[in-house]
């Protein structure tokens, strides 16, 4: 081989022997290149055949010549090899740089992952991607702490090599990061037929031979051969046409979460020790966003659980709202029974002697009195019955409570003037908004306070204040009366319990009721001997807030 022919190097074109040159400088080779086309690559000089004739004939020669020429051969033979291992290192450099872009992109897009399928989806495609990864196919199954099993849960791999093809050369256009957008903003999946077959394994983690189960409890990654009698002795029909399977634990701080399984049955490609080393990097770096995904699939179960019983939960008290009501009637028509005998026998025998007495000297007006009082008596009587027992209809808008409780004192204003009370309004200047029946509330605002005035008996002091706490508006009604004692308080609002002569029980659990028809409840505070104060929470609507009270003393 000639001057002209025997440089060895990547491109002959542009490469020169350097030392061939050297020892040969009038080559018609050399004379005609530019200096710059020569290269100080000294191993491009190891295959030179001119560079090979020249160092022969320095042997036999002196000595010193061929130790030099021994030297320099040595040298371009060990420069020769570590050029080859830079080569590698760079390589698995690249590769490496690739396996960190990559999963880099995996692991942002598992951070915006809303649920568990597409995390795995992510997961699986990051598997099957480029040439860090790369496997044909990938599975992921799942540990079922509820029943100790090892379930299948996604898989993505094409069924043939006419699909492998159509396939690869689709997606081989499309960047990573672009099929994993698609894969967060897809509300439906398409599962194919391997998944399909993979949703209906469920292995007992008590199979401790299995050689998944035995992969999980080592938590160590794992090659397997299907011909194997300790692979070959269990079911993996749902895995068709595999040969060699690696198998990679997921891994989230000490905690087994399931397995990456991976082949290469379409492309025969080999499962090396790095390709396994590569689904163990994707396996850790994905492991504490799988966990994330897999209790946030938990927590949704158990909202929606949670939802469910607060729904069985709400039929349930209505349910037993109507057959309380239906306990209470009877208990109703037996206290309606006993509360109306007495007014009847009383209206019945001052209507008989009215009947002896009339048009004589003997008649006296006020036996007329007495009847007309016991009827009112009945008529209270019933109508508080009536609204205790009928369903609840309300006339619902949006009202400003301050305005309904400067309404209802209007009502109270003559027995407030002459029965000696000093009544104090503290309104907080914002507009209250609730949505109730006023009508309604202004029944119980009149209960409540017709009970203070009672209370307070021979004069006192009734505050009445609005104010607003989170959510709701509050009502409170205070007065400096004898106060309630420990017992009455917890039966206060029972049906029929009252401690008045003349009290039918009713008022009380009558204004409870409409406050819990509004959504809203009641809470007493009492202390015998000082006073009590009922406030009355009902939801807030949105408002216009301002801020201050208002102080109005009559």
């Amino acid at each position: 081989m000639t001057m002209n022919s025997s440089c060895a190097h990547l491109d002959h074109k542009e490469k020169l022997c350097w030392i061939a040159i050297i020892t040969n400088p009038q080559n018609d080779l050399a004379v005609s290149r530019n200096p710059v086309d020569i290269q100080d690559d000294i191993t491009i000089c190891r295959e030179c055949e001119q560079f090979k004739k020249t160092t022969e004939r320095g042997f036999g020669r002196r000595a010193a010549d061929e130790a030099v020429i021994t030297t320099v051969m040595k040298l371009i033979e060990q420069l020769s090899v570590k050029k080859q291992n830079l080569q590698q290192t760079a390589n698995q450099l690249k590769q490496s740089l690739e396996q960190l872009s990559l999963l880099k992109n995996i692991t942002d897009a598992l951070a915006c992952s809303d649920c568990l399928e597409k995390s795995l989806r992510i997961i699986l495609t990051g598997a099957t991607s480029g040439d860090a990864f790369g496997f044909n196919r990938a599975a992921i199954l799942l540990v079922n702490e509820k029943n100790a099993m090892l379930e299948g849960k996604s898989a993505i791999g094409p069924e043939n090599n006419e699909e492998a093809i159509r396939i690869w050369k689709e997606i081989s256009k499309i960047p990573l990061s672009r099929l994993l957008e698609e894969i967060i903003i897809e509300n439906e999946f398409v599962s194919c037929s391997l998944e399909i077959m993979l949703s209906k394994v469920k292995i007992p983690q008590s199979e401790s031979e299995n050689p998944l189960v035995k992969a999980l409890d080592e938590t160590k990654e794992k090659i397997f051969n299907t011909r194997d009698k300790e692979f070959s002795k269990f079911e993996f029909t749902w895995w068709p046409q595999a040969e060699q399977i690696v198998v990679v634990p997921l891994i989230c701080e000490g905690k087994p979460l399931g397995l990456i399984l991976a082949d290469n049955v379409i492309s025969k490609k080999p499962i090396t020790d790095e390709s396994v080393e590569a689904l163990k990097s994707l396996a850790n770096a994905c492991a504490p966003g799988l966990q994330n995904a897999i209790l946030h699939e938990k927590l949704q179960a158990q909202i929606k659980e949670l939802e469910r019983v607060h729904e069985l939960f709400k039929l349930n008290q209505a349910y037993l709202v109507r057959h309380e009501r239906l306990a209470d009637i009877g208990t109703l028509a037996t206290k309606v029974a006993h509360e109306f005998r007495i007014p009847l026998v009383t209206i019945g025998g001052y209507a008989r002697r009215i009947l002896k007495t009339l048009g004589s000297d003997l008649f006296d007006k006020h036996m007329v009195e007495v009847v007309i009082d016991e009827v009112d008596r009945l008529s209270k009587i019933t109508s508080e019955i009536l609204e205790y027992s009928r369903s609840s209809k309300l006339n619902i808008r949006e009202c400003n409570i301050n305005s309904i409780v400067e309404e209802t004192m209007l009502q109270l204003e003559e027995k407030l003037d002459t029965s000696g009370i000093n009544t104090e309004k503290l309104f907080e200047s914002k507009t209250l908004s609730v949505r109730v029946d006023s009508e309604r509330l202004k029944q119980v605002i009149l209960n409540l306070i017709d009970n203070a005035v009672d209370a307070m008996g021979n004069g006192g002091d009734l505050v009445i204040k609005t104010s607003k706490h989170k959510d709701y508006v509050i009502l409170d009604i205070q007065d400096t009366g004898k106060g309630i004692d420990k017992y009455s308080l917890e039966n206060l609002f029972n049906l029929f319990y009252t401690t008045k002569d003349k009290g039918s029980g009713l008022g009380l659990a009558v204004s409870k009721k409409i406050i819990d028809d509004h959504g809203g409840y009641i809470n007493v505070n009492s202390i015998p001997g000082e006073g009590t104060v009922f406030s009355i929470r009902i939801p807030a609507c949105n408002q216009r807030q301002e801020t201050g009270d208002v102080k109005n003393k009559s």
